[in-house]
């Protein structure tokens, strides 16, 4: 060796500081602060005091402050302050991301160096693979790299990721989080789709950045081909917003945007888009005027308290078709709403007001009610010594309009109700009840619906109640099969009347007999109705449980003593309700589901004289190995028109099929059976989903026209990339 010292040391593990080499070597190199944190383990180390170099070989870990280098084989030269490693190299930085190398030189700091044939580890799994490239402070720069974020099959390692990107060059700077790509090549289950000469994203450790998000196409008859850009602001922790450019080829750009805000006590979210376009008339024909159409969105919730809270709703379109033609929403009315709520044991008190914009084609803004304010206090007793419970509840409304019918009301009611179960296992429960109500009505003559108006002036009324209701469940457990049988009887006494002819009806127009009312003291639904007179309501309920299948079965109906035809005040049923004659129409309900696969629910109303079905629904469910069916439908014959309650009968059909790991293909169909009917609208596509990427081609046909919305076809492309929005 030319006179050279050598030196090796061999032992399992063994130990070295590079402070301990630099009392050998150099000992002014006690003042380096950065030397002294350099160590390393390994079986065996050679020493070449002459050159002034250590050689660590076997099972070597080798680390400086917060960075790890572990290899087969690690020398260190303290004259140039160069690591070399090579052989099962893995390099650890302080945010645990790990780089695997063939070999790898670096500065005495393991920072900076030059990497050969490299595969960086993120520490969510992502991985970034290359040629070669160098380490330059916090930036790995590397040459002919590829980057994914998603799993590697172990089972079949040549298949390509579900995306991954290939670049001549790629810069990861570690202090901004963030990977730069130069002449790259997206590809997606290993299909290039698109050659990108700059692209930069954050890196996986990043959990929000600001960037563009997945592109999103489709075409639609009204816009044509529809590009959306979406762009994401990450402004603070608790502030973010999303900037969606629509560019449409038949009626120019749409700018829409979503602002999220956390404020520590609430949450504020909002959503908006406007564009300047043609404003169509009321029948929906071009006019050649341009103009701004647009809408807004805000929602918020605020706990002021544990117990005292605020919900905040606005909505607001420029117009009524503008949310659908635009695909934002398929809603036919907007509510906006202001909520304050005190949650107190078991009493609730609220302030609300409620104001609402019509969308549909009969809607008149001006008839369109808002109420200012609607008070409600709920006030629930803790159950006294004999289990008795004393409930109070107040309810006040002013119900405005523009250029309609005002209406005020004010209502107190209290009940007392004593729940007793015997030893026999019957349940008994005795209620009092009384309701006393204050209205005024003014502009009468300019109501929203003419059959539900009411009289200019003042009106009140009394209306008491008693209720008692009794329930006997018989129970039979048999080795298979347990079966439980619940006879239900609850009777109701109240002088009949109770609705003066000057009353107007907000709020309970919309009624409908069914299992979830019929044995109710009142089952209209607001407060403007009352249903007086005595009547008794029995019903049964059949539980079936077995190991495979359960079975839940309800059947009930209700009698009334006097139908009341001869008092005005006196609710008079049309026969579309149930309720015109003494008996009332039968309701039903049945619940099956058969080993998770199979779930069936069946609800209907039948006449209760000739059995004619008045209402009818089904959803049924089946999920059969890959394959899951929905069918679902629904009719309604009440002959109500004169009402403004329409009769309807539609089905809806719903499918998905797995044909293979991870690929699935839907579809679905809804259908008007009436005597007018035909098809509302039609789909079907093909999606391919993993927890890497989301890949979507879907068709579908809507039959429904509405001033400037007209029955077309829109065909909807969405990509969606781990990491890459």
């Amino acid at each position: 060796m030319r006179g050279q010292i050598f030196q090796k040391i061999k032992g399992a593990h063994f130990v070295l500081s590079v402070l301990f080499w630099f009392l050998i070597f150099s000992p002014s190199a006690f003042a380096d602060e950065d030397a002294e944190q350099l160590v390393f383990t390994a079986d065996e180390v050679t020493v070449l005091k002459e050159e002034r170099q250590v050689t660590a070989r076997g099972r070597v870990k080798f680390s400086h402050k917060d960075y790890h280098l572990q290899a087969d084989t690690v020398t260190f030269n303290e004259i140039s302050g160069e690591v070399f490693a090579s052989g099962n190299v893995m390099l650890t930085d302080p945010t645990g991301n790990s780089l695997y190398l063939d070999e790898v030189k670096l500065d005495q700091e393991l920072r900076e160096g030059f990497i050969q044939n490299l595969r960086f580890v993120f520490e969510d799994g992502s991985r970034l693979a290359a040629r070669d490239g160098e380490m330059v402070g916090d930036k790995i720069i590397l040459n002919y790299a590829v980057f994914t974020p998603c799993v590697i099959c172990d089972d079949h390692p040549g298949r390509p990721p579900s995306w991954q990107v290939r670049a001549v060059k790629v810069t990861l700077d570690k202090e901004k989080k963030r990977i730069y790509y130069k002449n790259a090549t997206l590809e997606v289950l290993g299909v290039p789709i698109a050659f990108l000469p700059y692209l930069s994203h954050p890196d996986p450790s990043v959990k929000r950045a600001s960037g563009f998000l997945t592109p999103e196409a489709n075409i639609s008859k009204e816009l044509g081909l529809v590009l959306k850009v979406p762009y994401y602001f990450a402004i603070s922790p608790s502030l973010d917003i999303t900037l969606t450019p629509f560019i449409t080829t038949k009626e120019g750009l749409v700018l829409a945007g979503e602002i999220r805000k956390h404020l520590g006590f609430g949450i504020i979210q909002s959503e908006g888009s406007i564009t300047y376009t043609d404003i169509p008339d009321v029948f929906g024909n071009d006019t050649g005027n341009n103009g701004f159409r647009g809408h807004f969105f805000a929602n918020g919730i605020f706990n002021h308290s544990k117990n005292l809270r605020t919900k905040v709703q606005f909505q607001l379109t420029s117009d009524d078709t503008y949310l659908r033609r635009y695909g934002f929403s398929n809603a036919d009315t907007l509510k906006s709403e202001w909520l304050t709520e005190l949650f107190d044991g078991r009493s609730y008190y609220s302030l609300r007001s409620l104001w609402f914009q019509g969308l549909r084609a009969e809607d008149v803004q001006g008839l369109t009610a808002f109420a200012l304010p609607l008070i409600n206090l709920n006030f629930v007793s803790k159950p006294d010594k004999i289990g008795g419970v004393f409930n109070v509840q107040f309810n006040a409304l002013a119900l405005q309009r523009t250029d309609g019918m005002d209406s005020s009301r004010m209502t107190i009611q209290g009940s007392y109700e004593i729940p007793y179960t015997t030893r026999f296992g019957q349940i008994l429960k005795l209620g009092v009840h009384f309701r006393g109500d204050v209205y005024d009505i003014s502009n009468s003559d300019r109501p929203d619906f003419a059959f539900f108006a009411g009289q200019d002036g003042s009106e009140s009324r009394f209306l008491p109640q008693l209720t008692a209701s009794f329930e006997w469940p018989f129970v039979k457990t048999g080795k298979k099969i347990q079966q439980i049988i619940t006879p239900i009887v609850t009777l109701v006494a109240a002088p009949t009347g109770g609705n003066p002819v000057g009353l107007s009806n907000e709020d309970s127009r919309a009624f409908e007999l069914s299992d979830s009312n019929i044995l109710s003291g009142n089952r209209l639904p607001g407060y403007d109705l009352w249903e007086g007179g005595s009547r008794i309501n029995f019903g049964l309920k059949w539980l079936i449980i077995a190991k495979d299948f359960t079975i839940d079965t309800f059947f009930g109906e209700s009698y009334r003593f006097s139908t009341g035809s001869n008092n005005p005040e006196q609710i008079v049923f049309a026969p579309g309700f149930g309720l015109n004659t003494h008996l009332s129409d039968l309701v039903t309900r049945i619940d099956i589901t058969i080993k998770g696969t199979v779930r069936i629910s069946n609800r209907m109303r039948f006449d209760e004289s000739s059995f004619t079905v008045r209402r009818n629904e089904i959803d049924a469910e089946i999920y059969i190995k890959n394959a899951k069916f929905g069918i679902g439908y629904f009719k309604l014959n009440r002959g109500l028109q004169a009402q403004g309650l329409e009769d309807r009968e539609e089905i809806r059909v719903k499918g998905q099929y797995a044909f293979k790991t991870n690929w699935q293909v839907f579809g679905d169909i809804t259908r008007n059976l009436t005597t007018t009917g035909a098809t509302i609208y039609q789909g079907f596509g093909v999606r391919y989903s993993d927890d890497c990427v989301e890949l979507s081609l879907a068709w579908r046909k809507s039959f429904t026209s509405d001033r400037d919305i007209s029955p077309g076809t829109s065909i909807l492309f969405r990509l969606r990339l781990k990491h890459l929005g």
